[in-house]
């Protein structure tokens, strides 16, 4: 995908393919999504065998000089051969570890910063790591998963405070309810833009119903109004959008029409 003169590549770490009412339900949904039959009028975005695919990963992005890793997966797990390939997709893309330069983390759930470090050590030894504060705040220090990926890269650490600018044409956006943190990427480039909306919307369906739940949401309510206005700005626009569990960590975009939204994939 290129966002006027900004170029962006999938960087992909695996994926699950899973029952979607039983998953949405087990990570504690408030709203539609638990009940198998939520997923009847959607089955569009779901394979062959009726299952969901989430992607796991991040998103490449290169503004001038600068190599930027939107959120980096959920690394490798001990006896499960699906996760761990993000290194590999760099590689096919040319690159190393050592040439990204910024790590920037959409928020700080295990499954986003898997490859932040390894054996205590940053698995981009030149790059700034970057959230928000209040995620930083929220989980390091509590969360045992993120403490232990976080520590290692204090000393290369900047967190931001909200909507502030990262790169030429690389911006946040604070979108809480997921987590305290919780970012939307905003790219843009002349007049084109674009968004990648880390977990404030797992599957395109929660942007088609305004009463559909979300994923592990920390405040579920929040989340809701957060995605909700995020599906009013961006129906019937022409703004490309990913986010980091969307099958194939593909773009898309929201229609409208005949009163109710609709979801294609780029």
């Amino acid at each position: 995908m290129n966002i006027g003169e900004l170029e962006i590549h999938s960087v992909f770490d695996g994926k699950a393919t899973v029952p979607p009412g039983p998953t949405y339900a087990a990570l504690g949904v408030v709203g539609k999504g638990a009940d198998p039959e939520d997923w009847t009028a959607h089955r569009d975005l779901l394979n062959g065998d009726g299952k969901l695919e989430i992607a796991m990963g991040g998103f490449l992005v290169l503004s001038g000089d600068r190599k930027i890793l939107i959120d980096t997966g959920i690394g490798p797990m001990d006896g499960n051969q699906n996760f761990g390939q993000l290194l590999q997709s760099l590689g096919t893309l040319g690159l190393a570890a050592t040439d990204v330069t910024d790590v920037v983390l959409t928020h700080l759930h295990f499954d986003h910063i898997g490859w932040v470090s390894r054996d205590a050590e940053p698995v981009f030894p030149n790059a700034t790591y970057r959230c928000d504060i209040r995620d930083w705040d929220h989980f390091v220090g509590t969360d045992d998963q993120a403490t232990k990926a976080m520590n290692p890269v204090t000393e290369r650490f900047e967190p931001f405070d909200g909507d502030v600018s990262l790169a030429p044409g690389v911006d946040t956006r604070l979108a809480a309810g997921h987590t305290p943190g919780s970012s939307i990427i905003v790219l843009s480039s002349g007049a084109a833009r674009g968004l990648l909306v880390g977990d404030v919307v797992h599957c395109p369906v929660e942007l088609l119903d305004d009463e559909w739940g979300g994923m592990g949401d920390v405040d579920p309510e929040l989340a809701r109004r957060t995605r909700n206005s995020l599906a009013r700005e961006l129906e019937g626009s022409e703004i490309p959008v990913a986010a980091a569990h969307f099958p194939g960590l593909q773009f898309g975009r929201l229609l409208t029409g005949e009163g109710r939204r609709s979801w294609l994939f780029q």
